[in-house]
């Protein structure tokens, strides 16, 4: 099967059969036996690197910088390997500076995509069955393209095995149990790639105009080589202490030990998740009392609503919800619905890029409070709602309410 971008109803990611030449004596050959012969011996490669490898970065492809001048972005690459989602490699030979426009937005979710750019332009011989072309490429490399999308890629979890096995088994009866269950939740059938391009990292704009990495550079494809899988698996295998990272207390050997090292890392990570939950709501008096002030002349309401949340914040701190992960994540949830009426009643006092922000702010709040997040996941979304209101902006000429 074919992914070459130019091969029209090829390009869909779908298995076809492997055709090749049949070569005989006296046989007349012309380009498309050629191609044909290119063709056969890349889509079995990549058929192969497809299934088995699956697509990602193989080796490099950090990206090094993020800059953005008045008309464009320019994004720099280093050297490195990939593998696409139709099993072609893609291979950035040198330190790479592309050129992509501005985007509207202040987050970014770059890709890498395969292309082939033509080489060696030679005229074309005027002979019978000829292009009908003038000049022609006489060589093509394959290179890439960078992109970008300004929502963030729908990513893949880890597969959820079922590792559940009968009573006993030998080793020979759980090896094929768990392939075939494995291969009958996970490889059939056969899927549809829609989009073979690799993402490679995120960024976000800074209030300064900046581009930093974004959270979800760590989520970018990366292809797990038999080298990283091995190294994995000899340092599991050769890990006798502790294999499996496990608390509670070790049979055998120093068994309080362990158990009391447990119990103390525990209370450094509760205290720790305390002074997150009590900050996050010190942050949101600071910030919101600013909000207030900041917007009292020109939009009275606003300025009310954000004394709420203040007032709020500082009930919190006196109830010590901060005490408890699911008192904390009741008081933010009833705190949300003030956030929500600020960011409504700013539409006409605060400039359009600013409350933007803030409305993404508190969207993603109330997106991990509806998922059921951990305290410190809300707190970090609370720091960013308080974030977001520290940078909100007025609008000038504006008439105040009376």
């Amino acid at each position: 099967m074919s992914y070459n971008d130019e091969q029209g109803d090829r390009d869909d990611g779908q298995l076809r059969q492997f055709e090749k030449n049949n070569f005989f004596q006296g046989k007349l050959m012309t380009a498309r036996d050629m191609e044909t012969e290119q063709t056969y011996h890349a889509d079995r490669l990549q058929t192969v690197t497809r299934f088995t490898a699956g697509k990602g970065i193989v080796h490099g492809v950090e990206i090094s910088s993020v800059a953005e001048s008045e008309t464009e972005l320019e994004v720099t690459l280093e050297p490195g390997l990939l593998v696409d989602g139709y099993g072609r490699p893609i291979a950035i030979e040198h330190r790479t500076t592309k050129t992509m426009p501005l985007p509207s937005n202040d987050d970014i979710y770059l890709y890498v995509r395969y292309n082939e750019t033509d080489l060696e332009s030679v005229p074309v011989p005027d002979v019978s069955g000829a292009s009908s072309e003038e000049y022609m490429s006489n060589r093509r490399v394959e290179s890439f393209e960078l992109t970008y999308q300004e929502s963030p890629p729908e990513f893949e979890g880890v597969p959820d095995v079922d590792t559940s096995i009968v009573d006993n088994p030998d080793e020979e009866t759980a090896h094929r149990a768990l392939a075939n269950r494995y291969h009958q939740q996970f490889r059939t059938p056969v899927e549809q790639v829609e989009d073979p391009s690799v993402f490679v990292g995120s960024f976000e704009r800074t209030r300064d105009g900046d581009w930093i990495p974004g959270g979800d550079t760590v989520r970018r494809d990366i292809v797990h080589d038999n080298e990283m899988l091995y190294a994995a698996l000899v340092n599991h295998l050769t890990d006798t202490e502790n294999p499996h990272g496990a608390g509670g207390t070790a049979t055998g050997g120093d068994g309080a030990s362990v158990s009391g090292e447990v119990r103390e890392m525990r209370d450094r990570i509760d205290t720790l998740t305390r002074y997150v939950m009590r900050k996050s709501l010190k942050d949101k008096i600071r910030f919101f009392e600013d909000v207030s002030a900041r917007f009292e002349e020109p939009d009275p309401a606003a300025s009310k609503t954000a004394q709420e949340v203040v007032a709020e914040a500082e009930s919190g701190m006196n109830d010590d919800v901060f005490d408890d992960p699911e008192s904390y994540r009741a008081h933010v949830g009833d705190m949300l619905e003030l956030d929500i009426t600020l960011g409504e009643e700013l539409e006409d006092s605060a400039t359009e890029e600013s409350l933007e922000r803030y409305v993404r702010a508190v969207n993603d709040l109330q997106e991990v409070l509806a998922d059921d997040g951990s305290a410190l996941a809300v707190a970090e979304a609370q720091d960013g709602v308080c974030e977001a209101a520290d940078s909100l902006e007025m609008l000038y000429d504006i008439v105040p309410e009376e």
